[in-house]
């Protein structure tokens, strides 16, 4: 079930709900990851699908601080996640985003087929079986292969899991979609403009040009705000900070929320007024790869999923030795962002693994 046409599923308040307010704080958090004066990207709902998955592999309190950091309930979760990747997984003419979600279990474990199982039917998420202990060039090749294969070939990286990987969870997104129906390009400014740079140097460069849309730009004390929507109906939205304010100032949870719940409405009934408002914008690229443990510790309060004497995995692990040694050592999250003159393209992968101790060797009995 990767694409999904025909009727749109109808998601509930909660679990949309509550993945807005994940991407707001994870989108938040992550720019402290920037570095000054490079561009970068996150793809939130990648982490929040990842992490989903996490969940269901999980028991006690790994679960409960995963299910805190999603903002939902494990109830909630597991009865509407479905219907929410179905709504975000969809595919047209012109463009789409596609989510793929997997498993990948070292050869040797022993685990739950009801986990698997519940992961395959409420997380339409695919099971393989991998060999990281004794071909582990073999199984990092064919992780590497998914990824890049789901990601149309945007996101090709060696993700290096070690040899005592006893599972891992990666979700992987592609998203590409075009500014009108026939795929026209937009056109350039006449004239060139002075960007800013964060480092104080000023480039001119030739903006896109997008059409005039009906409605006002949204003005607060900190910023402006309006948007170009693409041809399915996405929106990418612009922040200009005010005077006084830098990019890092306004880019918060709160001021994204208030994004989200803008009326940019155009019309002045009472003064019979219709108000148009156009973007223009550079041209321009973003990537992220970083290890967002940390991220996820601080921001979200997620701790025993990193901690070797506490991590629980018992929902999906069987053998009691393997699941008492399986900790998480990072969550590699991968974005990668492109606009341009015909559209926008992007990829994201997160990566969630599980380390333990090698595993047992045939006909040696360990004794304690």
């Amino acid at each position: 079930a990767d694409v999904v046409y025909g009727e749109e599923p109808e998601v509930s308040a909660a679990i949309s709900q509550s993945a807005e307010v994940f991407a707001r704080r994870f989108s938040e958090s992550a720019k402290y990851f920037a570095a000054e004066g490079e561009n970068f990207a996150v793809s939130p709902v990648s982490a929040y699908m990842a992490l989903s998955l996490a969940a269901e592999c999980a028991a006690g309190e790994t679960r409960e601080e995963i299910l805190s950091a999603l903002g939902v309930s494990y109830e909630t979760l597991l009865a509407d996640f479905g219907d929410f990747y179905r709504s975000l997984n969809v595919e047209y003419r012109q463009g789409k985003l596609l989510l793929s979600n997997s498993v990948w279990i070292n050869e040797r474990e022993q685990v739950f087929d009801e986990c698997v199982n519940s992961l395959a039917e409420k997380y339409f998420c695919y099971s393989y079986m991998a060999d990281f202990t004794g071909d582990n060039e073999g199984a990092n090749r064919a992780v590497r292969e998914f990824v890049k294969e789901r990601t149309k070939g945007q996101i090709d990286v060696d993700f290096d899991l070690s040899e005592e990987t006893i599972f891992a969870i990666v979700n992987a997104l592609h998203f590409e979609d075009v500014w009108d129906y026939y795929g026209n390009a937009l056109s350039h400014t006449d004239a060139g403009y002075a960007f800013a740079n964060a480092d104080g140097t000023s480039a001119e460069k030739k903006f896109l040009r997008d059409d005039y849309r009906m409605g006002r730009v949204l003005t607060t004390d900190e910023f402006t705000s309006f948007f170009v929507p693409t041809e399915k109906g996405y929106r990418l939205q612009f922040m200009l900070p005010a005077d006084g304010y830098t990019a890092e100032d306004i880019f918060t949870a709160e001021n994204l929320a208030a994004l989200s719940e803008a009326d940019y409405g155009g019309v002045d009934e009472e003064n019979k007024i219709r108000y148009h408002t156009r973007c223009i914008f550079p041209e321009f690229s973003a990537s992220f790869d970083e290890d967002i443990k940390n991220l996820l510790r601080e921001g979200f309060g997620v701790r025993s999923l990193f901690d070797p004497d506490t991590c629980d995995v018992t929902a999906l692990l069987s053998d009691e030795k393997r699941a008492d040694e399986a900790y998480c050592p990072m969550v590699r999250h991968i974005a990668e962002l492109s606009v341009g003159k015909k559209g926008i393209s992007a990829a994201a992968a997160t990566l969630v693994p599980w380390y333990g101790a090698a595993g047992p060797e045939a006909g040696y009995e360990d004794v304690y």
